[in-house]
């Protein structure tokens, strides 16, 4: 207990030390002295945990269109013929140049993992309302992981779609990231969460193109019976099992089971009703 003395007593007048904290002034601005609020380690982890995922998923970007190219000449499932011509048909209903083809091509495989992100990422969130944030982080990080080892095994294109279908239902991460961070943290820790978040966001998307691109100008394209993205694939599965281990001991559940939602259903309808885009503006 803090004490001050009287004008006129010698008695010692005792105050709560919280109370005298924040009464005294900064003596540069007359501002209230307020307790420096430490920052949950979670949020950190959170930080490492994007910035793995997000150098994994950013190294296969300079490679599309190699990769395009490789299918194009080796695939033996068919698939990338039959999607060729529903691509062309889209190209001419555009009235676009036959050399952007591959554009759109590209363009398709992108948007179909920005899609079932979408679909995913509401349902996901839903799910660890009830079940917690850890268990379904991992669910996802185990989804992503399992998305580059089928295209480290992808020789045909159908292999690789299917690669990139499994990564775009696991993408729940982002969203379940930013909850994480939301429930460790204060108001005033907050946007130093955020804050870590889009630095995670700018790293990954500096350093992961640049691997990506030391991988197209310097593998050796006949390399593994022609199949030279394997080594890509092998870091990027890497980067994302490092992930899964830091999640998995590193990680504390941040969702208290008093605050979780009561039933599934009521959490799953919530979840459903924000893939009705025009619901989100009411």
């Amino acid at each position: 207990m803090a004490t001050i003395r009287s004008r006129h007593h010698s008695t010692p007048i005792t105050k709560p030390e919280t109370e005298q904290l924040f009464e005294s002034k900064d003596n540069n601005n007359g501002k209230p002295i307020t307790p420096k609020e430490k920052t949950d380690p979670m949020i950190y982890i959170i930080f490492l945990s994007l910035l793995f995922d997000l150098l994994a998923f950013t190294i296969i970007l300079p490679l599309l269109p190699s990769l395009l190219e490789y299918y194009r000449i080796n695939d033996s499932s068919g698939l990338y013929a039959w999607l060729t011509t529903r691509v062309r048909w889209f190209q001419q209903l555009l009235g676009a140049p036959e050399r952007y083809l591959s554009v759109l091509f590209g363009g398709f495989l992108g948007s179909m993992f920005s899609f079932l992100q979408f679909l995913a990422s509401p349902i996901v969130g839903s799910l660890s309302d009830y079940y917690g944030r850890k268990p379904l982080l991992l669910i996802c990080a185990s989804g992503i992981a399992l998305s580059y080892f089928i295209w480290a095994c992808s020789r045909n294109f159908a292999l690789f779609v299917l690669a990139r279908v499994v990564g775009g239902i696991s993408k729940g991460n982002i969203s379940l990231s930013m909850s994480v961070i939301t429930d460790v943290s204060s108001v005033r820790t907050r946007g130093k969460g955020m804050a870590l978040v889009g630095v995670a966001f700018s790293l990954g998307f500096i350093v992961g193109p640049m691997i990506g691109a030391l991988f197209a100008i310097f593998s050796n394209k006949s390399a593994s019976g022609g199949a030279w993205f394997v080594l890509p694939s092998l870091l990027a599965l890497g980067l994302a099992l490092g992930d899964v281990l830091l999640l998995a001991f590193c990680l504390r559940e941040t969702l208290p089971k008093e605050k979780r939602a009561p039933e599934i259903s009521s959490a799953l309808s919530y979840g459903l009703q924000l893939l009705n885009i025009s619901s989100i503006f009411k």
